[in-house]
């Protein structure tokens, strides 16, 4: 089966505060660009992203706490995730479920588009972002 995913786009870290990680890797990365802050309600998060040349962090802001986002984020994991595009979302999705990737959740996104995202973890607890490409 054909490859449909494209380099990686993003590495997704929780905070506690998007304005304080904002400014925090302001410090060290003076120049970079931020993005507008999306509400991903079906999430229950804030996000935005941090853009240093090409890469892109983003900064994922868990609002409710009750949420297993929430909950990882008490544990200070850092970086949670990685965000790939791929251009046939449903056929991706498969391929790795049948590799032993275990899915998630599909849902739309407002940081993309309003795009499907898909969340799966892969053999090593690792969570992977698949976005629907343009």
């Amino acid at each position: 089966m054909d490859n449909t995913i494209s380099p990686l786009n993003h590495i997704g870290c929780l905070v506690a505060s998007l304005d304080e990680a904002i400014a925090d890797y302001r410090i060290l990365y003076p120049t970079g660009i931020v993005s507008e802050i999306y509400d991903i309600e079906e999430q229950k998060v804030r996000v935005c992203f941090y853009t240093i040349g090409n890469m892109h962090i983003e900064f994922v802001e868990p609002h409710q706490a009750e949420t297993a986002l929430y909950r990882m984020l008490q544990k200070k994991p850092g970086f949670y995730h990685i965000g790939i595009f791929t251009t046939d979302i449903d056929k991706e999705t498969e391929r790795l479920e049948n590799e032993g990737y275990r899915k998630i959740n599909k849902f739309r996104s407002a940081a993309f588009g309003n795009r499907y995202c898909v969340f799966l973890y892969n053999n090593e607890m690792h969570l992977i972002e698949l976005i629907e490409a343009e």
